[in-house]
């Protein structure tokens, strides 16, 4: 059994193993959660998954030649994703060298390659665009593995593409520290909105300097808030988390003001994840957002 550890989550174990009993792994995996050596241990064990000779597209034997070295990380169609000698993060010439270039070359030795990213928690913007088309459309023969301590550590453009296999209780990692700060950042810019109080908005955006994936996530957060804010009074479920500042929006609002509101926060998660500046998405998004706060109910 793939996942075995106790510490991994029940769902997950069960999630991974009925679908590599299928043969319908996905090929583009996101592991996060948990330790990062039990995450590394995990990425082995789903490539032994691909690479094994003994039972193919099925539960790994475990036992071959394959399967062991693939445990051990020393199979040949295993690649490693990690910094240059001397550097402590990934570099995009790394990236294009050992793993772009290599998409269409033949496995060295099995049927398949495996691309392992073990850290991409500090991976940069420009490394994780230049995967998108990659981990969105990959040969047939080509896994890949990325592993975080939190999803909030890629941006929204690549966890859309990515099937993700939380290992560890969500909440006992640092995502938890992050799903609080995203919001009650959004929590407080509705409210700001709401409130019709500029000053306390331009605070609240101010939490998202220099953090472009906050930024993203926090816009994302808002959407669900204004999405609560249309469907209040009917008996939708709330997906914000965030009740008493969707119902402040929709005592504040009219539906054409929220719709143009998700707008902004639409072209805000585009842009982050096209390298905008951020603080020139901040600026636009508090001096729009103030223009639509004046057109309260």
């Amino acid at each position: 059994m793939l996942f075995a550890d106790n510490e991994i989550l029940k769902s997950t174990r069960e999630a991974v193993n009925s679908a590599v009993k299928a043969g319908r792994l996905p090929c583009s995996i996101l592991l996060s959660g948990a330790s990062a050596a039990l995450r590394e241990k995990c990425a082995y064990e789903l490539a032994a998954a691909v690479l094994c000779t003994e039972n193919k597209n099925s539960a790994p034997c475990m036992k071959c030649s394959a399967c062991l070295r693939a445990l051990s990380g020393v199979h040949p169609d295993i690649m490693k994703m990690v910094p240059e000698d001397g550097k402590k993060l990934l570099s995009v010439k790394s990236v294009r060298e050992n793993c772009l270039s290599r998409l269409y070359t033949a496995p060295a030795e099995g049927d398949n390659k495996v691309f392992i990213f073990p850290s991409c928690d500090d991976m940069s913007t420009v490394i994780q665009n230049a995967l998108l088309k990659s981990i969105e459309e990959p040969p047939e023969d080509t896994l890949f593995i990325l592993c975080a301590d939190a999803r909030e550590s890629l941006l929204t453009t690549v966890i859309s593409r990515l099937t993700e296999y939380p290992l560890g209780d969500p909440l006992s990692s640092k995502s938890r520290k992050s799903d609080e700060e995203v919001i009650s950042c959004a929590e407080k810019l509705a409210l700001a909105m709401a409130n019709e109080d500029e000053f306390s908005l331009m605070i609240a955006a101010g939490a998202m300097h220099k953090n472009r994936k906050m930024m993203s996530a926090v816009a994302s957060r808002l959407i669900l808030i204004i999405r609560d804010a249309m469907t209040e009074g009917s008996r939708a479920e709330h997906l914000s988390g965030c009740e008493m500042a969707s119902y402040a929006l929709s005592r504040s609002f009219r539906t054409s003001s929220l719709l143009q509101i998700k707008e902004i926060m639409d072209k805000i998660i585009s842009e982050a994840a096209s390298n905008a500046n951020e603080n020139l998405l901040i600026s636009r998004f508090s001096s729009e957002i103030a223009v639509i706060m004046k057109d309260r109910i």
